[in-house]
């Protein structure tokens, strides 16, 4: 299922949330993966779709000051005004026409303005959630907005494309067998975890 023709035969508007597609999870620094650069196309032609709906674009990039308590589970990264908070070069070109929000932890949905922002969207049918990682910031992100619908009974699906969400390889962290499970559990908590691959 194309995003293109997803949003053909969804009436109704959506907003796109962009996942930490930022240098410091691609291309350099402690926590870089360049495999997860794979999904770069696949995003940058769904966040074209959206901006060619006029739909709303919300990325959010990490983004940590020298002493962030997250630093005590992962190694430093993605520091302030930092090349590796910076979104990759593939999406700079639409930054103009994001929501940017920056985080300072793995769940962007405690970001302190998302929900503000969120609520204002009044009208939202749906969210697809794209980027990485899939098992942390992807997956609590998707389970928290969840969540939040259900607890206020909101008509808004959540969807998450297969082939543009990805996570890391490293010891102990088997990128297939973490991004496989984290899509389950998503999928078991109500969100539609689709093949965008499809035709």
């Amino acid at each position: 299922m194309k995003t293109e023709l997803f949003l053909r035969e969804k009436d109704d508007r959506s907003l796109l949330v962009v996942v930490d597609m930022i240098n410091g999870f691609i291309h350099t620094g402690a926590l870089a993966d360049p495999k997860i650069d794979h999904i770069t196309p696949a995003v940058v032609e769904t966040v074209n779709a959206y901006l060619k709906h006029d739909f709303p674009v919300l990325a959010f990039r990490d983004c940590h000051n020298e002493s962030a308590k997250e630093f005590s589970s992962f190694p430093p990264h993605c520091l302030k005004d930092s090349e590796e908070s910076e979104l990759i070069d593939e999406l700079k070109p639409y930054a103009d026409q994001f929501i940017i929000l920056d985080k300072n932890s793995t769940n962007g949905f405690v970001q302190p303005e998302f929900l503000e922002v969120f609520q204002q969207m009044t009208d939202l049918r749906s969210v697809m959630i794209v980027g990485c990682c899939t098992d942390i910031c992807v997956l609590q992100f998707a389970l928290s907005l969840k969540g939040y619908i259900n607890q206020n009974d909101l008509g808004i699906e959540v969807i998450v494309p297969k082939n543009q969400v990805a996570t890391f390889d490293a010891p102990g962290h088997s990128a297939k067998d973490y991004g496989h499970w984290a899509l389950k559990l998503m999928a078991n908590a109500g969100i539609h975890v689709v093949n965008n691959e499809e035709e």
